[in-house]
């Protein structure tokens, strides 16, 4: 079979998976044709408001993501009423959650889920080191976090942001409980740093 037949062939069985979303619990957003990524919002997702910085790093990077071949679902935001009836890919939203230990809690609502992963998207952008801390911890609500566009200066901030939070961490003894993170720039999605 050749390269053109298995893209053609993807991107046919990608299609079929974005048709066959239920459009009770999920609105089809957009579709690639040149990849085959697609982007569908839960219906409780909130509309996008586009004035906030965090929500256009995560319109934009759903939209990358898509061009990259990724079935991106854009997921529910503050529904405990609703945790236990949501299924994403087959998976309760319950078992997508992350947990303080000994809570029952989420300990918030992660962006998006593809690759059977949840992702949280942060923006960097005139950040210092201490608030770019607070996004990582804030992304302990997500297996991931996608830091969007950013810079290699701000990358280096990442890191350091991320090696002062891994200390403390470790001084608690919940550095697992801390995100991988994750770059996305220019169509390339790629690991800053891994637990």
């Amino acid at each position: 079979m050749s390269l053109i037949s298995n893209k053609n062939q993807s991107i046919t069985s990608s299609r079929a998976k974005y048709e066959s979303l239920s459009c009770n619990e999920w609105r089809k957003v957009w579709f690639c044709e040149s990849s085959g990524g697609f982007i569908a919002s839960h219906v409780v997702k909130a509309a996008d408001d586009l004035s906030r910085s965090g929500i256009v790093a995560e319109a934009n990077g759903c939209r990358t993501l898509a061009e990259m071949g990724k079935h991106v679902l854009r997921l529910p935001e503050n529904i405990p009423n609703l945790i236990d009836s949501v299924i994403v890919e087959g998976r309760p939203y319950r078992e997508l959650l992350k947990y303080k230990r000994g809570e029952y809690k989420p300990r918030g609502y992660p962006d998006v889920y593809f690759d059977g992963q949840t992702w949280d998207f942060k923006e960097t952008s005139t950040d210092n080191i201490d608030t770019i801390r607070q996004l990582i911890k804030d992304g302990k609500k997500a297996d991931n976090v996608i830091f969007v566009g950013a810079s290699s200066e701000e990358i280096k901030m990442i890191l350091i942001a991320m090696e002062r939070e891994l200390g403390r961490e470790l001084k608690n003894g919940t550095w697992l409980e801390l995100p991988n993170l994750y770059c996305l720039n220019q169509c390339k999605l790629f690991k800053i740093w891994m637990k």
